[in-house]
């Protein structure tokens, strides 16, 4: 080959190199001035698509065209210096160092966009945008709730009554009602209602007596007691006349004081008549304690039976007896019924009672007449417990001296009434347990 030529050859490819690689580094290079959302670059240039880098996509085509080119032959005769493609990576890492956007760079400025909540009020700016809110105003309904907490409830951040019940969000929230419903527990009662009650407008049967609050209503009873007439008988139980273990309260009224009552007898003891039974229910009826729909005390009297053995009461086995036979006898009803059982006893005794609880036991060697007024004097032990109200006996709180069916003297016939202190504590503290 000739030599001029070859020169000639040379100057020539040096021009087309210096060409190319000085339009690589301007493309390389634009990036060097990204702002972030918008792309700048050289006068005249399309910015186009962008690759994670941020460089231009054309970069990859002038690296290639650059590899091309290499294949001609040294830069010069000594082979010394950097290849085109290698300029070029330098030019590319020297734009990144002045602070072109990285893979990771892009991700955390798309986090930071997507998070952003101009007004703190715990919705992203794109959120509010997408519901309709304002990204600027914390409350965009002016309500007295953000629209982060509105939307966390459920209620509307856009309207300031969401159940249009005429109390705003805010203020619902301040007295402990709803915002999204004008009857938050389905219960048939509206919030507004229930404050004025002092039910639990959250919760459809507020005192758990297993009649709804709209109901108790509806029958007179207190929604927010389970007990209303204190006779230790849920309402929801008198209601529907037995208990949740399926213990049968026949005739019960949860307005009224029911006494619930089962008498067994020992083995050999002889039973008494329907009549004696009517006697003592007619006793408590008419006993001077006020009620909701009425006066006295309503007692329920059942005949249990006969119970297996003697039982005999020596003065000292009174507690035993009851374990041996309150739950044996009453099942379900125990806890609920009173027990009285008449019984031989070895003691110039005629009766005994708890003072506050549910058995007692009745000497079956007395006279119906004194049967039917000892019962009567234990059960009033049972349902009075200790006597807190003015005329009881001061060495013996259990009785009362003034008179009346709980003296500590039985006299058949004699004091065969309620005392009306004694009537008030009744239907001051109702039975006792």
């Amino acid at each position: 080959m000739d030599v001029d030529n070859l020169g000639v050859r040379r100057v020539l490819v040096l021009a087309v190199l210096g060409l190319v690689v000085v339009a690589g580094i301007g493309a390389l290079g634009a990036t060097a001035e990204d702002t972030g959302d918008e792309t700048t670059g050289p006068p005249n240039e399309t910015t186009g698509d962008r690759t994670p880098t941020g460089e231009s996509a054309d970069s990859g085509a002038i690296l290639d065209k650059l590899d091309r080119f290499v294949t001609i032959g040294p830069i010069n005769d000594s082979g010394a210096g950097p290849s085109p493609r290698a300029q070029a990576e330098r030019v590319r890492a020297t734009a990144e160092d002045r602070g072109a956007t990285t893979p990771d760079q892009s991700a955390e400025l798309e986090k930071n966009t997507t998070a952003l909540d101009s007004d703190g009020d715990g919705l992203t700016d794109r959120k509010e945008r997408d519901i309709g809110t304002d990204p600027f105003d914390a409350d965009s309904d002016d309500d007295g709730l953000e629209d982060g907490r509105e939307w966390t409830l459920g209620s509307d951040p856009l309207d300031p009554d969401t159940d249009k019940d005429g109390v705003s969000d805010g203020r619902e929230l301040e007295r402990g009602t709803s915002p999204r419903s004008i009857d938050a527990d389905a219960d048939g009662l509206t919030d507004e209602r229930e404050l004025e009650l002092g039910t639990d407008p959250f919760d459809h049967d507020t005192d758990d007596d297993g009649l709804g609050d709209w109901r108790e209503v509806e029958l007179g009873t207190d929604p927010t007691n389970p007990d209303t007439d204190g006779d230790r008988l849920l309402d929801g139980w008198e209601y529907r006349q037995q208990t949740s273990e399926d213990a049968k309260l026949p005739d019960s009224d949860p307005l009224a004081m029911d006494l619930y009552v089962q008498v067994d007898y020992a083995e050999g003891v002889d039973a008494e008549r329907e009549a004696f039974y009517d006697r003592i229910e007619s006793e408590f009826e008419s006993m001077p304690v006020d009620r909701h729909n009425g006066s006295g005390i309503d007692v329920h009297v059942t005949e249990g039976g006969h119970i297996n053995e003697s039982a005999v009461y020596d003065g000292d086995n009174f507690w035993s007896l009851k374990e041996d036979h309150y739950r044996d006898r009453l099942g379900p009803r125990a806890g609920v019924y009173h027990h009285v059982v008449v019984t031989d006893f070895a003691t110039d005794e005629v009766g005994y009672g708890e003072v506050g609880g549910r058995f007692s036991i009745v000497d079956a060697g007395t006279t119906t007449r004194t049967k039917r007024h000892v019962i009567v004097h234990e059960l009033l032990h049972n349902v009075v417990g200790r006597i807190d109200a003015p005329g009881a006996c001061d060495s013996d709180p259990h009785h009362y001296c003034e008179g009346g069916w709980l003296t500590q003297e039985i006299t058949p016939g004699e004091e065969e009434y309620l005392p009306g202190p004694l009537a008030d504590e009744i239907e001051r503290q109702g039975f006792q347990p």
